[in-house]
């Protein structure tokens, strides 16, 4: 089985329907950019035009329409992935069109879609291949609630890195297209269609989204899709004894790390954590590289060109995954490596010097 054999007319039907909804999107935004639209006002917020951020919608329907046309197993599976991510995708939803939908609502909402897809799906993790954790995993409660706050923990990192243009999208795609090698390689067919279903869908959706940021996911579809790539990487690893569950750790290092380093750089600050920041490493790399190398481009090309820089890294570390996806040891000697580059990387970007005052007047996006 390779990749060829599993790209058919349904999936292509799906990416084109996300293209055309997100376009509709985009020419009915006089009608509802009262409440879809994005601000320029916040600590992460790089764009100056107002830009509806509901592409969320379009990526959930073009799912729904390739339940219709994929094959059983496939359909079947992805129609209880959807139904199981309602919730996370209706709490970002909301807070896309009411900005009144608390960090714990959203975390509690796709907990609550973890929680279901264990309930629809009758996977949850019982192992996780560290001595003392696994003892206790055995329990169902316990290991219940582990996959659920871990689900939780993947949607949200993937929601925390949705900063600039294709930034997110970008990284998903990476991720999807990773995990869907390691399904290739051990022949889980449904699993590596899923994941290149999701792939074609979010290609139709960055036609508007890369560079030009048209439109963005918004919080619905970064909840939406954060679940999604959690679910196939709590999935791959218990249908296929031979993945560790590692290599999807592995695989998804790039938002993973962000969070992991976000959290603790607030708690250390005393930041709240639950309140937005410009120290995230893609903010870094806006002011600290594309302002000051990059700044001849125009704001929309510079908001772009940071998500490559972040998908370079995202590539790298999940290659590995998929290399070692069944090298436990070795994969958890590389997600520490993936940190610690993470970390140096950070570090070295901080200490850079800032733009000079001139420069930041002329290249504020």
């Amino acid at each position: 089985m390779n990749l060829f054999e599993i790209i058919h007319n349904g999936i292509l039907f799906s990416g084109i329907t996300a293209a055309g909804l997100s376009g509709l999107l985009i020419a009915t935004q006089a009608w509802h950019g009262r409440y879809s639209n994005d601000t320029a006002d916040g600590p992460q917020k790089f764009h100056t035009a107002f830009t509806p951020r509901i592409g969320g919608i379009a990526i959930f329907f073009a799912l729904v329409v390739n339940c219709f046309f994929s094959p059983e197993p496939v359909s079947q599976l992805l129609r209880l992935m959807l139904i199981a991510g309602f919730p996370a995708f209706v709490a970002g939803l909301t807070e896309d069109i009411t900005k009144k939908v608390s960090v714990l609502k959203r975390l509690f909402a796709t907990m609550l879609s973890g929680v279901l897809a264990w309930w629809l799906t009758g996977y949850t993790l019982t192992s996780v291949e560290i001595w003392g954790l696994d003892q206790i995993l055995v329990y169902l409660p316990l290991s219940l609630a582990f996959t659920a706050f871990a689900v939780a923990g993947v949607a949200n990192a993937v929601n925390m890195i949705d900063g600039f243009n294709g930034l997110a999208s970008g990284t998903l795609m990476i991720c999807f297209f990773a995990l869907g090698l390691v399904a290739l390689q051990v022949g889980d067919r449904t699993v590596a269609e899923i994941c290149f279903t999701i792939i074609i869908v979010l290609a139709g959706f960055m036609v508007y989204n890369f560079p030009f940021g048209k439109i963005f996911m918004g919080d619905g579809g970064a909840y939406l899709l954060g679940f999604l790539l959690a679910w196939v990487s709590v999935m791959l690893p218990l249908r296929n004894p031979g993945v560790s569950v590692w290599a999807p750790m592995v695989v998804c290092a790039y938002p993973i790390n962000e969070t992991i380093i976000t959290i603790a750089r607030r708690a250390l600050s005393r930041y709240p954590l639950g309140l937005p920041d410009n120290r995230h490493l893609h903010s870094l790399i806006k002011v600290k590289v594309v302002r000051q190398y990059f700044r001849h481009l125009n704001p929309s090309m510079r908001n772009s060109l940071v998500s490559p820089f972040c998908w370079s890294y995202a590539a790298i570390i999940s290659a590995t995954g998929v290399a070692l996806y069944n090298q436990t040891s070795i994969l958890i000697a590389a997600w520490l490596g993936s940190l610690l580059l993470y970390i140096l990387i950070y570090a070295t970007l901080s200490r850079m010097g800032a733009p000079d005052e001139a420069n930041v007047a002329t290249s504020a996006e």
